[in-house]
C-alpha cells in the first residue's frame, strides 16, 4: 500500500487519520479523532480511502464535539452490518488473490496492462450510482462501477501485484458541464510515472474490445481533457 496521502499531511491530520483507520478497520461504531472542523475531517476520510480502498465499507460519518474538548466523538456510517463486513472482507480478499494469481511474475507493465484489460473486459459502467459503486466491491465484487469505485479497484490490484500506484482525484466543473468529481490512477513502472485513466477506455471500448487511448499518459496528455488534480 501507498500512504501517498497520508505523508503528505501535517502532523494532526495524520493524527484524524490513523485513529479514523484504526477505529473503522476493527469496526468501531464510534471513537475519538483530534478535533478539526467537519470539512478538514471530511477531507482526511475521504484521501484515507484513497490511500487505503480496501476500507469498502465506511461511507461517511457524523461528528460530536464538546466545548473545550481537545477531541471529537467519530460515528462511521457502515454499508454493512458487522457480520456482513466480515463476510465481504473475506470475499474481497479472495477475489483480488484470485485475479491476481495469473499476473504474478510478470514485469510491471505486463501487470498493469493485465489490470486495465480486466477492467475493461469483466466491469460495467453504473450508470446508477449505487453506493457499492464507489467502492472496490461494487468492481470486483457486482462487476459494476463508476470512476471512483474502479480507480480504488486498480490500486487494490496493483498493490498486491507490487505496482506503485495512487488515485488521482479531480473536482467538478460546472462551466464545462462536468457535473461531478473524477478518479483514476497514477502508476510507475519502469521507473517512470504514467496516468491510467482505467474507466474512460472502460467506457469507450463499450464492452466490446478493449481500448488504450488513457494507458500511461503523460500529464500533458491527460490534461486535454481532465480537469487539474484537487491534490497535487
Amino acid at each position: 500500500m501507498e500512504p501517498y496521502y497520508y505523508d503528505h499531511m501535517t502532523k494532526i491530520e495524520q493524527a484524524a487519520y490513523r485513529a479514523m483507520k484504526n477505529g473503522i478497520s476493527s469496526l468501531q461504531t464510534e471513537f475519538a479523532v483530534p478535533y478539526l472542523d467537519s470539512r478538514q475531517l471530511g477531507e482526511i476520510f475521504f484521501r484515507l480511502r484513497l490511500d487505503c480502498p480496501e476500507i469498502f465499507w465506511a461511507s461517511g460519518f457524523r461528528l460530536r464535539h464538546y466545548p473545550g474538548s481537545e477531541n471529537a466523538e467519530f460515528y462511521p456510517d457502515y454499508l454493512f452490518d458487522k457480520g456482513k463486513v466480515k463476510d465481504h472482507q473475506r470475499a474481497m480478499t479472495a477475489r483480488v488473490e484470485k485475479l491476481a494469481r495469473p499476473a504474478e511474475g510478470q514485469k510491471e507493465w505486463e501487470k498493469e496492462r493485465y489490470i486495465h484489460d480486466l477492467i475493461c473486459s469483466s466491469v460495467r459502467y453504473d450508470k446508477l450510482k449505487k453506493a457499492y459503486s464507489h467502492e472496490i466491491i461494487g468492481p470486483l465484487g457486482q462487476g459494476v462501477g463508476v470512476c471512483e469505485g474502479i480507480a480504488k479497484t486498480v490500486k487494490v490490484l496493483c498493490d498486491r501485484l507490487g505496482i506503485w500506484c495512487i488515485i488521482a482525484v479531480s473536482e467538478a466543473n460546472p462551466e464545462k458541464n462536468i457535473k461531478y468529481r473524477h478518479a483514476w490512477n497514477v502508476v510507475r513502472t519502469d521507473g517512470k510515472y504514467y496516468h491510467l485513466d482505467a474507466t474512460f477506455d472502460n467506457s469507450l471500448g463499450n464492452g466490446r474490445e478493449i481500448r488504450y487511448d488513457y494507458f500511461n499518459l503523460s500529464s500533458r496528455q491527460l490534461a486535454r481533457d481532465h480537469e487539474p488534480v484537487m491534490y497535487p
